[in-house]
């Protein structure tokens, strides 16, 4: 079972297995406190227009939208939804969450979810034995809900068994995001967020069926569909097929037998004895003509997948003419204006944050496991409650990049090949372990660029004996990466308290360029030994303040790899930082977890017989051990 993030609508309408829209402000949230108010009849639409000809047909609907509606409505909010007629059924439009569910109706399931129904999604989701795509509701709209992206990423880590929602929380309330939502005029806006943010507070998983009209019928997953609104409505006795389906819709009290729910022409064509010559010779009229759509159906349908797929090819090659023409258009205006930037195109949520405060976020420092501002809707007693076991086989969590076409193909590969850039450092080996354990066939790859610490070259060397996986060593000899701390043994190594190290800026023990280097030399492994991934141990929470160790940057090497190399362009590359979003502690639980050699391993950037105890790596390792309450037998 592998668990993919959605990158294209293209890739959403493809998909044929378990689906899951995340909406938090506030499709998902608003359909999740409709489900638990014990409303039976939830619709979610995407088309304005349908929705408006639906509640003309059918004026005893409550409606929540976020877009402009011509008739009475209520503000998509969830704190309205949680307090709304149990008894009235209700319809949902939003310009995001359910205009995803539109592009969805090849998937077998699809399920919605957020932060506020987390552990309930999590748990429902573990127990898939299909793969699993995780779709953002930003996806589909214009806006910077970057609320959605955070919430994927953390249910992501956390059904693979790392990470927590509270660190995707944190993440949220330092963004402006968190704070135009809240001062945007609406008067429930406080209680929607408390209410969209508070983990596993509406313990509701909603799974959607699609009624025949294409609108989405919402219910509790693993109950039956509201039949009267699944399938064409029943025509009491009558002899004609009346194809007029919202009459019968009207009537609330759908009939309870269940022989009513096929449709009426297959109901009635087994008759019994008495059946007459005309009566057969028009049921088999009915049938010929339904054998007629059936055919005419499939054929649209290998058309538009045919269409589908040479548009996908046009669209590559157009948004490769478009950046070639970007790029060229931005030289001009840099010519004319040298002080105009562009924007990096790249930049995610959590980079934003670490630029505005040029190292990880203050915050996270003194409250690790819920939000810095008093309003946070984060709810630190959810930290207690049970948790779904993590998956035991499934794509790794953390920074994915797929290429365009790479997503259906990779996660049809019963096992794949990794590339894990491996020090013999506690990252590197928590990765390598981790990778293992999720079912990878492993090649690990270490460079020696001179570092002065050239212990974890040999602590690379047993790891990799200990386990027996192929290990590659190759040695780099750049004379000028002399300049920093790390190489040149006659520099002095920095010696700060630890509460500083996010206040000194980049540092001396910087190496120019060394991820660049080292996933580029990986790339090139790949491509030779016919690898799928590339696994790396960059975090960026606690961090000495490396620029090659962001999320960002990442992203940008992924998309690079995927153009640069024939595995990237013919099939697609992953490249996984399951460390990025960790906090020290929490990477020390994991390795604990798994079974990691502490005493195998070396971080110190001093290179003697001994961790020093001084430098930044020594003092962050000494930090995570000792916040995660685990022993650290490097020391012995």
């Amino acid at each position: 079972m592998n668990v993919l993030i959605a990158r294209t609508i293209e890739e959403c309408e493809q998909w044929t297995d378990v689906a899951v829209v995340v909406d938090v402000l506030c499709a998902s949230t608003t359909v999740c406190a409709l489900l638990k108010r014990g409303k039976k009849d939830v619709l979610a639409f995407g088309d304005a227009a349908q929705a408006a000809a639906f509640v003309q047909a059918h004026g005893d609907f409550e409606v929540y939208s976020d877009v402009d509606f011509a008739l009475p409505h209520e503000n998509n909010s969830p704190s309205l939804a949680a307090k709304s007629n149990a008894r009235k059924p209700a319809l949902v439009l939003t310009s995001a969450g359910t205009k995803a569910l539109e592009h969805l109706k090849q998937a077998s399931l699809v399920l919605m979810g957020g932060f506020c129904n987390f552990y309930a999604l999590a748990e429902a989701l573990a127990a898939q034995p299909k793969d699993i795509l995780l779709v953002s509701g930003s996806l589909f709209d214009m806006a910077d809900d970057v609320e959605d992206g955070l919430c994927v990423s953390a249910l992501k880590d956390y059904i693979q068994g790392i990470g927590n929602p509270q660190d995707a929380i944190v993440e949220f309330n330092n963004t402006m995001r968190f704070g135009e939502f809240l001062h945007s005029g609406s008067k429930t806006a406080e209680k929607d967020l408390k209410t969209a943010f508070k983990v596993n507070g509406i313990a509701v998983v909603p799974q959607v069926s699609f009624a025949p009209d294409g609108y989405g019928v919402c219910h509790v997953f693993g109950q039956p569909a509201p039949q009267e609104w699944m399938g064409k409505q029943p025509s009491s006795a009558a002899p004609e097929p009346a194809p007029q389906a919202a009459a019968p819709a009207e009537e609330t009290p759908a009939p309870a037998t269940v022989p009513q729910q096929p449709a009426p022409v297959q109901e009635s064509t087994p008759a019994a004895d008495t059946l007459q010559t005309p009566a057969a010779e028009n049921t088999l009229r009915k049938e010929v003509k339904t054998a007629e759509k059936n055919l005419q159906a499939a054929a649209q349908q290998a058309t538009t997948r045919l269409k589908g797929f040479f548009s996908g090819i046009l669209k590559a090659v157009k948004e490769e003419k478009a950046e070639l023409e970007g790029d060229l258009g931005m030289a001009q205006k840099q010519a004319e204006s040298p002080k105009t930037a562009p924007q990096n195109q790249f930049e995610d949520p959590l980079d934003r944050v670490l630029k505005k405060s040029e190292r990880a976020p203050a915050p996270q420092e003194n409250h690790p496991a819920r939000p810095a501002e008093p309003e946070a809707p984060a709810a630190p007693e959810q930290e207690a409650a049970p948790q779904p076991s993590p998956v035991q086989a499934a794509v790794p969590a953390g920074e994915v990049t797929f290429s365009r076409e790479a997503a259906a193909g990779l996660s049809n590969k019963k096992r794949k090949k990794a590339i894990v850039l491996f020090s013999g450092g506690l990252d590197s080996t928590t990765c390598l372990y981790w990778a293992l354990a999720h079912g990878y066939e492993c090649e690990a790859l270490t460079v020696s660029y001179g570092q002065r610490h050239e212990r974890e070259v040999q602590s690379a060397q047993a790891i990799a004996r200990k386990l027996g996986i192929k290990h590659h060593l190759i040695t780099l000899d750049l004379p000028w990466l002399s300049c920093c701390s790390l190489v040149d043994k006659n520099k002095q190594l920095p010696d700060i308290a630890v509460e500083d190290i996010p206040k000194e800026g980049i540092p001396s023990t910087y190496v120019p360029g060394r991820n660049l280097m080292f996933l580029a030399i990986a790339g090139s492994l790949l491509d030779a030994v016919g690898a799928d991934a590339i696994i790396a141990g960059p975090n960026a929470v606690d961090f000495s303040g490396y620029p090659d160790c962001t999320p960002a940057f990442f992203k940008a090497a992924a998309e690079a790899l995927n153009r640069g190399t024939k595995t990237g362009v013919s099939e697609g590359i992953e490249v996984l930082a399951p460390l990025m979003r960790l906090s020290k502690a929490q990477i020390v639980k994991l390795a604990a977890n798994l079974k990691v050699p502490f005493e195998l391993t070396w971080s110190c950037y001093a290179g003697g017989k001994k961790p020093c105890g001084h430098c930044d790596s020594c003092k962050l390792r000494a930090k995570g051990f000792e916040e995660a309450g685990v022993h650290d037998t490097s020391l012995d």
